[in-house]
């Protein structure tokens, strides 16, 4: 019975911690694509500005 016991427990922390890694994991992975994003935005300002023409 105690063996059951054992598994079940050992069952519910392993998949606890598991769990917690995966979500670190994506937060990290979130994290690097917002950034991506932000960078991709950032260039896109510059090269409109840099194709603006002077009208005299």
């Amino acid at each position: 019975m105690s063996e059951l016991l054992f598994f079940i427990l050992g069952l519910i922390v392993g998949g606890l911690a598991m769990t917690t890694l995966m979500c670190c994991l994506q937060i990290n992975r979130v994290n690097e694509l917002e950034r991506q994003i932000v960078l991709k935005d950032d260039h896109e300002e510059d090269s409109e500005v840099v194709k603006c023409e002077v009208v005299e």
